[in-house]
């Protein structure tokens, strides 16, 4: 048990940000007070509330809707004898895990991280979502975006204890905030902390997180998907990462982009992004003096996708475009983040230099891939 729980502790602290859900199973200790059917949940007898109680005030107002997350995958083993001339067939075995998830309707949507429960339509999959008072339902994911990391789970259930949603305007620094989830799979436990910075951009592997709440309220593996909740007890963010060479380091999903990229996912399964069909990177002197463009800030068309939005503009390889919806254009980044905020099937104006000359022209803005 030293050497297994030494190599979770280990894998925990060995990257740098990590998705905090969970891999390994935890068991209640016998004896435990129980509520509902073996939960092994512990809430003692419910008590007056001083006024200076304002975090078991927040977490009264909040923890019904707290969910834990059981996601349990039929994944292929693949080794030296997962071939067809040994006579072999291929191996299967279950991977688990744990996470959090919040109810934000009382007909059973459940909101959580798309690394917590995977991709729609995932066959062998099964997810087991258990209530405060015990109850335990299957779920189905909906809809699960990687970019953003959320997704929508549905259980069928009526008469939820749906969580009071709040919102990340006039958020500030220093505000006082409580995180509720499922660590290392203790269900429903609560910490403290405040806002320690807003808007942060993290990029972990493929996944980039442009806005971030930043809070040193303790959230650790399993925490994925759970709230973070302000002290009138209204959901704020989705928790989602922390770093594991600090203490106190976690991050949250604004709870209005948790609920916008949800509403997507109910509607269309998907989220809808808009899309130029362009590939382009920051131009420098290093394609101004091997490729001859001109030698201008912008960003340098390096691909323009065949079928696409623009393959039909007249832009080429090579084109530095400086313009873009009328949005002055210098790098790459700035392209990105006009790109996306068009609107599918919107028609928008676009300005390149090509050597020593200027051109215009529009594009119909299309559906990503």
């Amino acid at each position: 048990m030293k050497h297994r729980l030494g190599w979770i502790v280990a894998a925990v602290l060995a990257g740098w940000l990590v998705l905090p859900n969970l891999h390994v199973s935890w068991r209640e200790p016998q004896g435990a007070a129980q509520i509902g059917t073996g939960l092994g949940l512990k809430l003692g007898k419910p008590q007056p509330l001083a006024p200076e109680e304002v975090y078991a005030r927040a977490a009264q107002a909040a923890y019904r809707a707290v969910v834990n997350i059981d996601t349990t995958q039929r994944v292929r083993v693949r080794d030296f004898f997962d071939d067809e001339f040994f006579g072999f067939g291929p191996r299967y075995q279950e991977s688990k895990s744990q996470g959090s998830g919040v109810i934000i309707t009382s007909d059973g949507y459940i909101l959580t991280n798309e690394h917590v429960v995977g991709p729609a339509h995932e066959a062998g999959k099964t997810i087991q979502v258990t209530l405060t008072d015990g109850r335990k339902f299957s779920g189905r994911v909906v809809g699960a975006d990687h970019t953003t990391d959320v997704a929508l789970v549905k259980v069928d259930a009526t008469g939820l204890p749906a969580a009071r949603l709040g919102t990340v305007k006039g958020l500030i620094p220093g505000q006082l905030v409580v995180a509720i989830g499922n660590p290392f799979g203790l269900m429903f436990t609560v910490t403290h902390g405040v806002v320690s910075a807003l808007g942060r951009p993290i990029q972990v592997e493929d996944r980039i997180y442009s806005d971030l709440i930043q809070h040193d309220a303790l959230i650790n593996p399993g925490n994925s998907g759970g709230a973070l909740v302000n002290l009138e007890g209204q959901v704020i963010g989705i928790n989602t990462l922390i770093d594991p060479r600090a203490q106190g380091i976690g991050f949250a999903i604004p709870i209005d982009t948790a609920l916008r990229v949800a509403d997507e996912l109910k509607r269309y399964g998907k989220i809808k992004r808009p899309w130029l069909g362009l590939i382009v990177d920051t131009n420098s002197a290093y394609y101004v003096t091997r490729y001859g463009v001109s030698d201008v800030q912008g960003a340098i068309v390096r691909g323009v996708v065949r079928g696409g939005p623009a393959a039909t503009s007249g832009i080429l390889p090579g084109d530095v475009i400086v313009r873009l919806n009328g949005t002055r254009i210098t790098n790459e980044d700035d392209f990105k983040a006009v790109e996306e905020k068009l609107h599918i099937g919107q028609r928008v104006s676009v300005e390149v230099a090509r050597e020593d000359e200027r051109a215009q022209g529009t594009i119909t803005v299309g559906e990503m891939p």
